[in-house]
């Protein structure tokens, strides 16, 4: 019974993919919202929601591309 590469490797890209996907939904929708919201007080609440995790997604991105590269 020896270890499958290539299935441990597509698990690997699809879970950086997918959770990319996912968190990175959070950021877009806020973006779609915010042209909608006119309020301020209620734009600088949507920013500060997303702020501490804006560049984290990316993570994910980074993790699948490397996955590809090292696949």
């Amino acid at each position: 019974m020896g270890i499958d590469l290539p299935l441990i490797w597509a698990v690997i890209i699809a879970f950086g993919v997918m959770m990319y996907v996912v968190m990175d939904g959070f950021d877009l929708g806020i973006g779609i919202l915010f042209p909608f919201v006119r309020d301020d007080g209620e734009r600088d609440v949507m920013m500060n929601t997303v702020a501490p995790v804006w560049d984290g997604n990316e993570t994910w991105l980074v993790l699948g591309g490397a996955a590809l590269f090292g696949a």
